[in-house]
């Protein structure tokens, strides 16, 4: 498989492309996109079609002149070789790997087209689509501000971290001295131009679309917000049971209570404000003592200054006397189960507006409860005092205080907790999920 012109098929209903695949590169966006393909070979009749981009990053290489190649012992998936890409104008550098892809889609012949991240594949893709199949329905979804900001999408301010309220041009150049106001108007005119070529827009919070209505002055008829789903058969937990301590209450106090995070080491995914609440966690001397258990992976994606702030505080950490740091590093999809089994709450520090938050879904289909930043996407996820609780974001004190609520817990309210958050990730299933992506794909009852 060299290129898209190489392929003859039957139609497609549905084409999903996505910046990574999974079995490649892990992460919320494209184990999102992936589960969306599973979910609908499940569940429905459709014939799905998946596209996974790469990036030099990834050392998953191909022929200079292939573009396109099958997931090697996988149906109707492929992997996208994208080359050098331009983050400012989300577009590949080499221009023939996009017409090589517009090409391949157009071989299939799909009935709707599902650009579910456009990072590493790029957004011009919807204007070629456009033009090559006029009568496609587009769809293009959104996991992070990336069509606004050029701070990794993350409202985030270069110059001091603190939150962005608005993609304004000129508080963008603050952000990157190198280039004018100008320049970022210009930017964003491009993908304004861009993006109303799409027919929809999908979004998993009402955060991020209420973002897209006010940057870019998407119509909110165009814009579908569907939470991710979850299908419970491939997330095989157990309850907690009634008392897992044989002694009792008296006999939990000594046991530990583990904190888990879980996600990519990156500088505003909090793990440092973890790390902090930690630290205050232990000068407060709590009875029962405590494990901040890290599955974190990507470390070489953090930048420079933050690794070492956070090796400094895990350094630190040897010296607590009530708690302690272990790191397992990074995993699998296919290890999440028995990872959270390591757990008994998870920690989602963010310190940026996180649009979703899939490893909430996921702890929650694990009997979990979850401690979340209120903040973004993640506001939306965790009914404060029954499947977990908020804390105020970027507050290490606030964090300290929702650790020692659990450190204090009885067994009885924790199990309570437990099967609320499972009760959570019950109301997430792909059924209902797949109906309401069926209006937003243009698919109809099929979905």
């Amino acid at each position: 498989m060299n290129n898209g012109r190489a392929m003859t098929t039957d139609s497609y209903d549905l084409v999903i492309l996505s910046l990574f695949h999974p079995k490649v590169v892990s992460g919320g966006a494209q184990q999102c996109a992936y589960d969306l393909f599973l979910n609908l070979k499940k569940y429905s009749d459709l014939r799905v079609c998946f596209i996974g981009a790469t990036s030099p990053e990834t050392s998953l290489n191909t022929k200079a002149s292939a573009f396109i190649r099958k997931v090697p012992g996988a149906e109707d998936e492929f992997y996208f070789f994208t080359g050098s890409y331009d983050y400012f104008w989300h577009n590949c550098v080499d221009s023939r790997g996009i017409k090589d892809l517009t090409l391949f889609i157009q071989n299939l012949q799909p009935r709707s087209v599902f650009l579910s991240h456009y990072m590493h594949i790029g957004m011009d893709l919807i204007a070629l689509l456009r033009f090559a199949l006029p009568e496609v329905f587009i769809a293009v979804g959104l996991h992070e501000m990336l069509f606004a900001c050029l701070a990794d999408g993350q409202m985030v301010k270069k110059t001091n971290g603190g939150l962005c309220s608005s993609a304004e041009p000129e508080l963008c150049a603050m952000c990157f001295p190198h280039l004018s106001a100008d320049t970022f108007m210009a930017r964003k005119k491009h993908n304004l131009e861009l993006m109303d070529m799409a027919d929809s827009f999908i979004v998993p919070a009402r955060h991020l679309g209420s973002v897209l209505q006010k940057e870019m002055g998407i119509d909110g008829q165009r814009i579908h917000v569907i939470n991710h789903p979850i299908d419970l058969e491939r997330y095989p937990a157990e309850p907690p049971t009634p008392m897992p301590f044989s002694v009792g209450e008296q006999e939990k106090m000594h046991t530990p209570m583990r904190f888990g995070y879980f996600g990519q080491f990156l500088d505003n995914k909090g793990i440092h404000i973890l790390l902090k609440a930690g630290e205050l966690l232990n000068r407060s001397k709590p009875e029962r003592p405590f494990q901040i258990v890290i599955n974190g992976g990507n470390k070489n994606f953090a930048s420079g200054p933050f690794q070492e702030m956070v090796q400094e505080l895990i350094d630190n950490s040897r010296q607590w006397e009530h708690g302690e740091v272990i790191e397992l590093g990074g995993y699998s999809h296919d290890e999440i189960v028995r990872r959270m089994v390591g757990v008994d709450v998870v920690v989602v520090p963010s310190t940026w507006p996180e649009v979703f938050g899939l490893v909430v879904t996921e702890a929650f289909a694990c009997y979990k409860p979850v401690i979340a930043a209120l903040i973004g996407g993640l506001a939306e996820r965790v009914q404060h005092g029954v499947d977990g609780y908020n804390f105020i974001a970027r507050d290490p004190s606030d964090l300290t205080a929702k650790m020692a609520l659990f450190l204090e817990m009885g067994q009885g309210r924790y199990n309570q907790m437990a099967e609320a958050a499972h009760a959570t990730a019950e109301g997430l299933n792909p059924k209902r999920a797949l109906a309401e992506y069926g209006v937003a794909l243009a698919l109809g009852g099929q979905a």
